[in-house]
């Protein structure tokens, strides 16, 4: 018999990503404008990061949901 449903898995980030955990305030680079957020969940190379609205990043929150993957390599601790 088949099992159906969501499926746990522990996600362990790797060396970069154990300095930043979930509610962290970072900043990176996207189309060549500086953009911060707040980590929400954290992926073994990358994090998903909640942007912070503002007048001059509209379009990019609605595009994106306010949502955004960006890698470890690319976020800078606030």
């Amino acid at each position: 018999m088949a099992t159906f449903g969501k499926f746990e898995t522990t996600i362990v980030p790797s060396q970069e990503g154990s300095t930043f955990e979930v509610a962290t305030p970072v900043t990176f680079t996207i189309h060549g404008t500086q953009q911060t957020g707040t980590i929400t969940k954290q992926l073994k190379n990358s994090a998903v990061v909640e942007l912070n609205e503002t007048a001059d990043n509209q379009k990019l929150v609605t595009q994106s949901n306010g949502v955004l993957i960006i890698n470890y390599k690319q976020l800078t601790k606030i």
